[in-house]
C-alpha cells in the first residue's frame, strides 16, 4: 500500500498506456466508456434505462476526456519523464499534487451524473450496493490478514511494482533505502479498512435519504471525504521515491525515460485518432 493519493497517480498511467505498445493503447482507450461502465454496473442489478444511463455518462467522459484532459496528462507525464539525479522531495510533491488535480477532474465530471443516477435507483438496488461494498470490504480484510508481510514488505512489493510498470529493476540498496525510510511509516492498514467500511455505511445511509432535499450536498461531500490521508505518510512516500529516481543508474534512467515515452506517444496515437 502505497497511499491513497500516490495510488491515483499510477492509476492515471495505466489508465492512460496500459500497454507499451501506442497502437494497442489507442485500441484500448476505444473502450475505456465500456470498461469503466461495466465496473460500475457490477454494484447492483440495475435496468435497462439505468444501465443506458451508465453508458451514455461514461462515452460523454471518454470524448470529454480526450478533449481536456488527454493533453494535461501527457504534461503529466513529460514532467514524471523529465526527472533526474537531482530529484528532491518537492519535485515528487508537486507531481503527486498535478496527479490529484486530474483525478479529481475526473471524480468531479462524474459527480453531477453520479447524483442524477442514484435519485432512480431502488431500495432493492440499495441494498444490493451495500452487499457489494460489504463483500469487498471482507475480501480486503482477508487479504490483510493472510498477507505474509509487515508494512514494510507491502511497501517494497508496492515499489517494485511501480517501478517495474516503469521499466525499472530496483538494486538492492533501492530497495534499502524503501526499507529504511518506510520504518519511520506507521502501519494503519486495519485502520483504513475499518474507515472504508464505516465510509461505505455512512454512503449506503445518504443514499436511503436519496429524495431528501438536501442529498445532493451530502452526498458529494461524502464523496469528496474519500480523498483524506495521513500527510505524513504521503510526505514519506514521496521522500522514498525521490531518493529512488535520483540514484537511477544510467541503465535504469534510460529505461525509464523510454517507457514514459511510449506512454507519451499512446496518448498522441489517441489524439490523433480522435481527430
Amino acid at each position: 500500500m502505497i497511499g491513497k493519493g500516490y495510488k491515483k497517480i499510477i492509476v492515471i498511467l495505466v489508465f492512460l498506456t496500459l500497454p507499451a505498445c501506442s497502437v494497442v493503447g489507442g485500441l484500448w482507450y476505444e473502450r475505456i466508456d465500456q470498461l469503466i461502465a461495466n465496473q460500475f454496473l457490477e454494484y447492483a442489478s440495475f435496468t435497462n434505462d439505468q444501465e443506458k444511463y451508465v453508458r451514455r455518462a461514461t462515452l460523454e467522459f471518454k470524448y470529454w476526456n480526450i478533449k481536456n484532459e488527454l493533453p494535461k496528462y501527457k504534461k503529466f507525464i513529460a514532467q514524471f519523464r523529465s526527472l533526474d539525479n537531482a530529484t528532491t522531495v518537492d519535485d515528487i510533491d508537486e507531481i503527486y499534487q498535478q496527479g490529484m488535480i486530474l483525478a479529481n477532474n475526473t471524480r468531479d465530471f462524474f459527480l453531477p451524473q453520479i447524483v442524477e443516477f442514484c435519485k432512480t435507483i431502488t431500495n432493492k438496488q440499495v441494498e444490493e450496493m451495500a452487499t457489494y461494498f460489504d463483500d469487498l470490504m471482507k475480501e480486503r480484510k482477508l487479504e490483510l490478514e493472510n498477507d505474509e508481510d509487515d508494512l514494510q514488505g507491502s511497501l517494497i512489493k508496492s515499489f517494485k511494482r511501480f517501478f517495474r510498470f516503469m521499466g525499472v529493476k530496483l538494486s538492492n540498496e533501492q530497495i534499502n533505502t524503501i526499507q529504511t525510510l518506510s520504518s519511520g511509516i506507521e502501519d494503519k492498514r486495519e485502520q483504513l479498512i475499518s474507515e472504508r467500511i464505516q465510509w461505505n455505511q455512512q454512503f449506503i445511509a445518504i443514499l436511503k435519504l436519496r429524495q431528501n432535499e438536501n442529498f445532493e450536498e451530502t452526498f458529494i461531500s461524502h464523496i469528496n471525504s474519500l480523498d483524506s490521508e495521513d500527510p505524513k505518510t504521503r510526505i514519506m512516500i514521496n521522500k522514498i521515491t525521490a531518493e529512488i529516481i535520483a540514484s537511477f543508474s544510467e541503465k535504469q534512467r534510460g529505461r525509464f525515460q523510454k517507457r514514459l515515452g511510449r506512454f507519451e506517444s499512446s496518448i498522441d496515437q489517441i489524439l490523433e485518432e480522435q481527430n
